[in-house]
């Protein structure tokens, strides 16, 4: 992820993904679900030469390591 989506990755609350895929873009969840495959077709369309930033919100606690 760019350092800036990382950052605010880190530390968004995000529970109201959990289980589900999200893409990440400029510092907000551009889209969520469980079909990462068609979303990332939408996000191409929708937002042609950017690159998606993806995550796995996982069910149980989450630790996001960055060294700067």
């Amino acid at each position: 992820m760019a350092d800036e989506d990382l950052k605010w990755f880190a530390k968004a609350d995000l529970s109201k993904y959990i289980g589900e895929d999200v893409i990440i873009l400029d510092r907000k969840v551009v889209m969520h679900g469980k079909d990462l495959k068609g979303m990332i077709n939408k996000f191409r369309k929708r937002y042609p030469g950017k690159v998606p930033r993806i995550a796995k919100i996982p069910e149980k606690s989450l630790l996001v390591l960055h060294k700067e």
